[in-house]
């Protein structure tokens, strides 16, 4: 793992709760393959200067993601798929 690369995200709201509240922080590393189950870092689709925290639900043939929330009472997951190229990385580990 290239140490490098790694970056630090707070999570800001409850869309994934139980697993990542608000207020906790997240290392995240860009990943060359992602695979559904991964919790990722990515550029909202359509607001671009958001940063939001999903899991990869289903990755079609042509690679693009759908991303869901945890949380889906609270979770805006609306946008359709998203090309691999808004992923900012994978969630490596809560930190404490």
């Amino acid at each position: 793992m290239d140490d490098s690369q790694l970056t630090t995200y707070m999570v800001s709201g409850n869309s994934m709760n139980p697993l990542l509240c608000n207020g906790d922080r997240i290392s995240v590393l860009p990943m060359p393959i992602y695979k559904v189950g991964d919790i990722v870092v990515a550029t909202h689709p359509i607001q671009t200067d958001l940063i939001i925290v999903k899991r990869i639900e289903l990755i079609t043939s042509d690679g693009r993601l759908r991303l869901r929330g945890a949380n889906s009472e609270e979770s805006t997951d609306s946008f359709g798929l998203v090309s691999q190229n808004k992923i900012i990385g994978k969630m490596i580990s809560k930190l404490d």
